[in-house]
């Protein structure tokens, strides 16, 4: 591979977990290899029995529950992991051969979120997956996690799960969306003091979300590059000190 070559950042830096229960293991490893890529972190069950007890130790963002399963169905899971106070912000989404709208209306008021028919098309599924996500995360933010970003003359709250990078010019710091610029109060070390999970101060003036690297590669044998997920796929440098921890947190050594 050449110093110009990018290298795909690995997908266990991910957007969110998602948690698939389904006894079809090759829908399993179908749906899972169509995250992987789109760059979400999958823990898959074949059973509903332990779907409660894996919920809790990996804390996925969403869960992909088939409804019928032998032994403990969908249903079953489904209430399981909604008697938890934890689970309230966690999104699930049913996965059924039936059409029903009495099986849509028991989905719903046990606590689902949404509910698709096999099948489906992998595109439907995908896009209800990234909005299903976004939802549990912004669910699950604090006010007090949020930034504070100058839009026009008044102050707003930005949540960290849109920001790709943070900026650091003379005295200002600039927080970058995929389609934005917010100029904030806050200084760049503030910034790293809040200790926002998913971020890393890659460079003496920037700070990346971890999740919106698209790729990364050697521009030169002194200067290594990371490729940022937004409209301008903004190439940011990263201090020589810090390439071997970046790529690990990254998913490749």
């Amino acid at each position: 591979m050449t110093a110009d070559t990018p290298k795909t950042a690995d997908p266990r830096a991910s957007k969110g977990t998602v948690l698939v229960v389904d006894d079809n293991m090759d829908l399993v490893r179908g749906i899972g290899m169509l995250l992987n890529n789109a760059g979400y972190r999958v823990v898959a069950l074949s059973s509903g029995a332990l779907v409660a007890e894996t919920v809790a130790m990996h804390k996925p963002d969403l869960v992909v529950l088939d409804v019928m399963m032998p032994g403990v169905d969908g249903w079953e899971a489904l209430r399981r992991v909604r008697e938890d106070p934890a689970n309230e912000h966690l999104c699930v989404m049913m996965l059924t051969a039936k059409d029903g709208e009495e099986a849509k209306v028991r989905g719903f008021t046990l606590g689902a979120d949404d509910y698709l028919t096999k099948p489906f098309s992998l595109k439907e599924f995908r896009l209800r997956v990234d909005a299903l996500v976004r939802r549990s995360r912004r669910a699950s933010t604090q006010p007090e996690d949020r930034l504070p970003v100058v839009s026009g003359s008044a102050t707003e709250l930005l949540d960290p799960m849109d920001i790709v990078y943070i900026e650091g010019i003379h005295n200002y710091t600039y927080v970058h969306t995929r389609d934005g610029r917010f100029l904030c109060r806050l200084a760049l070390g503030q910034m790293e003091d809040r200790g926002m999970p998913g971020f890393m101060r890659v460079h003496r003036s920037y700070i990346v979300r971890l999740a919106t690297v698209k790729a990364y590669h050697w521009s030169s044998k002194s200067a290594f590059k990371l490729q940022m997920d937004d409209a301008a796929h903004t190439k940011l440098p990263v201090s020589r000190t810090l390439v071997t921890e970046v790529k690990s947190r990254l998913g490749r050594g």
